[in-house]
């Protein structure tokens, strides 16, 4: 990917992605499918040879909202879930969502996160949290910065 992802996906429930693979993603399209919004995305690197049926694109997946808060509006070092569904090429441009999600769901972060062999997050050291911490509580409690 030349562009920086809009977010990144790794393993989550029932997903027939690879074990511990962190995939860029960019978001292409969004179509209307059963009631649902789903969010066509380039996905880099592209799903291994043999995981979907032919026809189906192994760099363009569909996510749809799994959870409370839609996964295109998580905050940096957020994380949600999502929906996967396999994209068919349709050919002059044009993609068709499949009749239902075979790929399972994944986990969606905002920002790239440190992810362990298991395909976990790994927590971000102490120092880090309370850095953050402490810029959010000024933030919070009357806009003046702190002398």
């Amino acid at each position: 990917m030349t562009k920086p992802a809009d977010f990144y996906l790794y393993q989550g429930e029932n997903n027939r992605i690879a074990p511990g693979s962190l995939r860029a993603c960019r978001m292409i399209d969004a179509v209307a499918h059963d009631g649902q919004t789903v969010i066509l995305v380039t996905i880099d690197p592209p799903l291994p040879a043999g995981t979907v049926v032919p026809g189906v694109r192994t760099e363009v997946l569909g996510l749809s909202q799994v959870g409370s808060k839609p996964f295109d509006r998580l905050s940096p070092g957020e994380t949600g879930s999502a929906l996967l569904w396999e994209v068919y090429d349709l050919g002059a441009g044009k993609h068709g969502v499949a009749l239902q999600s075979a790929l399972g769901r994944c986990t969606v972060s905002r920002s790239k996160p440190a992810v362990d062999s298991r395909g976990a997050i790994m927590p971000p050291p102490a120092a880090a949290r309370a850095f953050v911490a402490s810029i959010t509580r000024a933030l919070s409690e009357d806009g003046d910065p702190k002398s």
